[in-house]
């Protein structure tokens, strides 16, 4: 039973594998190795995640894990003792990584108060891009892939490549188009001023 001692130090619960995960057995021989590095695998979980009562839902996937690849593998494992060691090192250690990513941000309304300067500019691009799209609607789609491709920092050998063109076509064919849009927007600039 978890708790603390005398000195304050947390206490090592008993050992426990649930006997199935995810409808699969735990292999017998898997739980006995499991047990045995069980207070290493209790510590190494508050060390890493600095939360050991998570350490007997995380032995039940690793364990799971284990019997399934001995399964698979029949013969292959030397010690079993060191397969589930370092099963649970790459867990942990995938486990932390991933948790490390989320980053809380606080309630829906104060995410955007709480944005970082990079913000602005990805908006400005998510601008650019319906703008672009509006502008280019009903033209050569050819054109608008073209434009999507630049968008995303391709060069023009390789949006040749994607177009089966050379680099120096599909350059030349979007800079006409931009001409052809740009003369088209001045006379509907015009018209608008004229009338």
């Amino acid at each position: 039973m978890p708790g603390q001692s005398r000195d304050g130090q947390k206490r090592l619960p008993d050992f426990y594998l649930r006997p199935t995960v995810n409808g699969r057995s735990i292999d017998a021989e898997v739980r006995v190795a499991f047990e045995q590095i069980w207070p290493w695998f209790w510590n190494y979980v508050d060390q890493q995640l600095k939360d050991s009562d998570r350490a007997a839902d995380l032995a039940d996937e690793i364990a799971y894990r284990v019997s399934k690849f001995i399964e698979q593998h029949p013969g292959a494992v030397r010690s079993l003792v060191g397969l589930c060691r370092v099963a649970a090192v790459n867990f942990i250690t995938t486990t932390k990584t991933r948790e490390g990513r989320v980053d809380y941000r606080g309630l829906s309304q104060d995410v955007e108060a709480t944005l970082d300067s990079n913000a602005p500019e990805w908006s400005g691009d998510v601008e650019l891009s319906v703008y672009v799209d509006q502008v280019l609607q009903g033209h050569n789609p050819m054109i608008r892939e073209m434009l999507e491709l630049r968008l995303l920092d391709k060069t023009w050998d390789e949006i040749g490549r994607v177009l089966d063109l050379t680099a120096g076509q599909a350059r030349l064919r979007f800079r006409r188009a931009l001409e052809g849009l740009r003369e088209d927007l001045t006379r509907r600039r015009f018209r608008r001023g004229g009338s």
